[in-house]
């Protein structure tokens, strides 16, 4: 679609010109769906939405910079994109600080219903092990992704705590001629001890962050207050980082804990801090104006419509196309 446009507007570029501008210009418009939908969506609260969109847009708002362009050099006033870049010193690079606080895992559910977009009629029933790897393929010649994206947006993910890993990633069959079994929740606490990621208490301390000094200080859930205790012999210190993010009580609006949040925003914002093409070379003269417009224009909800029309009851009145969406016919 994008390289239709560009085609339409550059007649005479060739085909390496077309898929160059729109390979830059589909990766910048990811970036701003993340910043200004995805994130805000799983972090519902007003001040994070306001620091979000002004990572993108500034305080002064989409308007004016789509109007009149920066206004300011301070990217609080005019945004993070299309400023100057900042590597803070160090080079960029995803840490293994925020490896440990993306384990999202119980998000995923383990059962799916597939539904039609043109009636809401229930097409499938399935578990995990059959919508993950080689059933993915068999469910998507079966169903067609109109119904798949609809069947997704309707669905509510699970939620980001204790006692809510996915029992299909708990016993996980790998894919290959070995087929071996995998507990994956396992295996992420054991990738972070064998990284050197700090335990729950030396993560919030060099977070500046006050650590807790009984499980009490963690979760109002007398039960898992005793299962920490007995799992990890009544030392605070010995806490998994993984196992006392899920134990937190996150903020209000918030899918994940503090913890996981303060890790989260500096990431969020320095991925766009340190590229190239989203500060100092995020003009007309690198991405063409059609470009740019592009990027401006569209969020998730024109992309899913753009190509899937039939999408668009479901998705009347949603101003996030990440929040749940309508049901046909409710």
């Amino acid at each position: 679609a994008i390289c239709d446009r560009l085609r339409s507007e550059y007649p005479h570029w060739s085909d390496d010109d077309l898929f160059d501008h729109a390979r830059l210009i589909n990766t910048a418009l990811l970036a701003k769906i993340h910043t200004v939908e995805w994130t805000p969506a799983l972090l519902d609260h007003p001040a994070v939405r306001l620091g979000l969109n002004a990572n993108w847009w500034g305080l002064a708002g989409k308007t004016i910079k789509r109007l009149v362009g920066r206004i300011s050099d301070n990217e609080i006033i005019s945004g993070i994109v299309g400023g100057h870049p900042d590597h803070f010193g160090v080079p960029y690079s995803l840490t293994e600080e925020f490896v440990s606080v993306y384990r999202m895992h119980p998000l995923i559910p383990d059962e799916y219903d597939f539904r039609s977009v043109a009636s809401d009629e229930l097409l499938q029933e399935r578990e995990f092990a059959r919508v993950a790897q080689r059933p993915a393929l068999e469910l998507m010649d079966q169903v067609s992704m109109q119904d798949l994206f609809y069947s997704f947006g309707i669905a509510h993910p699970g939620r980001i705590t204790l006692h809510n890993y996915p029992r299909g990633l708990q016993n996980f069959q790998r894919p290959g001629p070995d087929g071996q079994h995998q507990d994956l929740a396992a295996t992420d606490i054991l990738r972070n001890r064998e990284l050197g990621v700090p335990r729950y208490n030396e993560f919030r301390r060099l977070l500046h962050l006050k650590p807790i000094k009984k499980f009490e200080d963690l979760t109002d859930d007398s039960g898992w207050v005793e299962e920490l205790r007995r799992v990890y012999d009544d030392d605070v210190d010995q806490l998994d980082l993984l196992i006392g993010m899920y134990a937190e009580n996150p903020p209000r609006g918030f899918a994940f804990s503090d913890t996981a949040f303060r890790i989260f925003i500096l990431m969020a914002s320095r991925r766009l801090n340190s590229d190239r093409f989203l500060t100092t070379d995020y003009n007309e003269q690198v991405y063409t104006k059609a470009g740019i417009e592009w990027v401006n224009d569209n969020d998730m909800s024109t992309v899913l419509l753009r190509h899937y029309p039939a999408l668009a009851p479901a998705l009347r009145g949603v101003k996030n196309a990440f929040w749940p969406w309508t049901r046909v016919g409710s």
